[in-house]
């Protein structure tokens, strides 16, 4: 937590597994993609409020990555930030090429303070939609960062670019998530992996009892389905729920929205006066805990995923490749 926060404890339930099924298509998101983009511009100037989550979360996928086998020689996080991730991901592939993307034009900034700038050529290369992009060089002493502005749903780059694309609590920040998900797809190369967490539906449950108007969260089976259509094989998914708790409502407020406003299109125009603010820090104890000073429990319910690429990747247009292979010569008796 951060420093000044009153927190009493973080503390994880089991891990809760839950096989998926079909189901009925989800309601339509009501996020607003621009409004999005200018929740995250406005929180870049500090960048250190929402950590207490995002580097959990981010340590946690870590310690799943190391029980696969893979060796890429290019790595994309979608979703990036400040570039946390990626410099993560770089200490155990240093000699991978690391692409970060995300909608935040003012995060990106601050992300590329902390790097040396990219070559234009390889760039250029790189956000060719229909060009080869360049492999790393696994086993190299350094390999080239670069930081691009998009949108997850239709990304900059080459198809069939990323060995392993990496996004940590992003993905409910997407409007369409099973168009962004086909567009991952396309961008992943054959035999690459796809690992990423997200806010499930029951986050932040006590305060939609409390009647909070939040954000529709996505649900874990939505995603499975979204996975399985766009092409990708062997999901693996389930979900954990942390608990973390706050003794002080302003500093809940605080910390929460370091994680992102409302971004909804039917969010309330125009900021809260600060009467009823007041109001709401004061009544809003006494519907979270159970004894006056008691700590507030939050309800945090994370996503894991991962899905790989098949080995023969299905084109584009929807037509696959059929390979000719000389018939092997018979043995005459």
């Amino acid at each position: 937590m951060q420093a000044g926060q009153a927190c009493a404890g973080c503390g994880a339930w089991p891990t809760i597994l839950r096989p998926y099924t079909a189901r009925a298509m989800p309601e339509p998101s009501d996020l607003d993609r621009s409004a999005v983009r200018r929740q995250f511009d406005r929180r870049s100037s500090h960048p250190a409020a929402a950590d207490f989550l995002l580097r959990e979360i981010e340590g946690r996928m870590l310690e799943r990555l190391e029980l696969i086998r893979l060796e890429p020689a290019c790595m994309l996080d979608l979703g990036c930030g400040f570039g946390q991730g990626l410099a993560r991901l770089g200490e155990r592939w240093p000699g991978a090429v690391r692409i970060g993307v995300d909608l935040s034009v003012r995060r990106l900034a601050r992300a590329r303070q902390q790097s040396a700038p990219a070559d234009p050529g390889w760039l250029r290369t790189l956000m060719g939609r229909f060009a080869a992009a360049p492999a790393g060089r696994p086993g190299a002493r350094t390999a080239p960062v670069a930081y691009l502005a998009g949108d997850a749903h239709a990304l900059p780059l080459a198809s069939g670019c990323a060995d392993l694309i990496w996004s940590n609590l992003m993905l409910h920040w997407l409007d369409d998530v099973p168009a962004a998900i086909a567009e991952w797809h396309r961008v992943i190369r054959p035999d690459g992996l796809l690992m990423f967490s997200a806010l499930g539906v029951d986050t932040l449950v006590e305060l939609r009892r409390a009647g909070a108007a939040l954000p529709q969260l996505p649900d874990m089976h939505d995603i499975g389905d979204a996975l399985v259509k766009s092409g990708f094989a062997d999901p693996v998914m389930d979900t954990e729920r942390l608990t973390i708790t706050w003794r002080d409502a302003s500093t809940l407020f605080t910390d929460l929205r370091a994680l992102g406003g409302d971004a909804r299109h039917t969010r309330a125009r125009g900021l809260a006066t600060p009467r009823r603010r007041a109001a709401v820090l004061e009544t809003l104890p006494a519907r979270l805990s159970d004894a006056p000073g008691a700590p507030m429990p939050i309800t945090f319910e994370v996503i894991y995923g991962h899905a790989w690429c098949a080995a023969r990747k299905p084109r584009a247009d929807g037509y696959a490749p059929i390979e000719f292979r000389p018939a092997r010569p018979t043995s005459r008796p």
